[in-house]
């Protein structure tokens, strides 16, 4: 008989750590249906497989492709190769191929599962319900090492935290992002990590924080993480939109496009004021 309640009552990380002293194999279905929000845990023996959004699935194939580690002529040959093996899983075949390195693909799945984990820990309510001995599908992102749940629970918990800090300021991860017209000739000189780089790199005034995430394969998490810390220093500011209604399977919606009160409409003005503010406020990469 499948384990029913509500997040309200037993929080995500409480469930994890009786998944994890039990060793439990089985599925973790989190549902939210006033948010239109759905998430799949998927365990072994304690230890987590995977974590899929059934409606906004990203098969493994696809996400090798969209983050530029195989090529998608590779990805259809294991495609074909896997009807012929189905015991073997996508993963498994594009290894054997030559197409990527075990332990590169490894690194990939488990940051991708990961920080969809770590996005869970901000659902304070929600439906969940364990059903035992349910597996992910072959073509699924889901780790070739089943990883151990405490340290997962104790960073879920600490972004859990800080989540809280940044949505005082963003409050959500659809808002546009975009240059202040005027940033203080005060601004001390800031020290950008390469994360920060590529995340600063796309600002634009027309993407929002989950479409930057998106663009550079970063989490939600680490987008907001940065954004905060550009407005903080006074470089960048956040506007809300009306977001279009999402559909019941909750496709990702299409933000309407916006214009900005005060920035300039062509992009190449907006890279060039991207491009100036680096000149005038950031010194070396650290």
């Amino acid at each position: 008989m499948p384990l029913v309640g509500n997040l309200r009552d037993f929080a995500l990380h409480d469930f994890l750590s009786l998944v994890d002293r039990g060793q439990k194999s089985g599925s973790l279905q989190l549902n939210r249906p006033l948010d239109n929000e759905a998430a799949h845990l998927f365990f072994e023996r304690g230890r987590l497989l995977a974590v899929i959004h059934p409606a906004r699935r990203e098969r493994l194939g696809e996400l090798l492709v969209r983050l530029g580690k195989v090529a998608p002529e590779q990805v259809l040959q294991a495609l074909q190769q896997q009807q012929m093996t189905p015991d073997q899983s996508l993963g498994q075949i594009l290894v054997a191929q030559g197409a990527i390195e075990q332990a590169e693909l490894q690194r990939v799945v488990q940051q991708q599962i990961e920080d969809k984990l770590y996005d869970l820990f901000g659902w304070r309510e929600g439906e969940f319900r364990f059903v035992n001995n349910q597996r992910p599908a072959p073509d699924d992102v889901q780790s070739l090492v089943p990883l151990p749940i405490e340290g997962l629970i104790m960073e879920g918990v600490r972004r859990a935290d800080e989540l809280a800090r940044i949505r005082q300021v963003i409050p959500h991860d659809h808002m546009l992002v975009r240059f202040v017209e005027r940033p203080l000739d005060q601004t001390p000189t800031i020290n950008l990590t390469a994360t920060e780089w590529r995340i600063f790199a796309r600002i634009n005034g027309r993407l929002s924080i989950s479409e930057i995430a998106d663009k550079t394969g970063l989490s939600t998490f680490q987008v907001s993480q940065a954004v905060y810390n550009f407005i903080t220093a006074g470089l960048v500011e956040v506007i809300d939109v009306p977001r279009l209604a999402e559909p019941a399977s909750r496709a990702r919606a299409t933000l309407p496009a916006v214009q900005p009160l005060s920035a300039p409409s062509d992009a190449r003005d907006e890279e060039h004021q991207g491009r100036g503010l680096v000149e005038r406020l950031f010194g070396r990469r650290r």
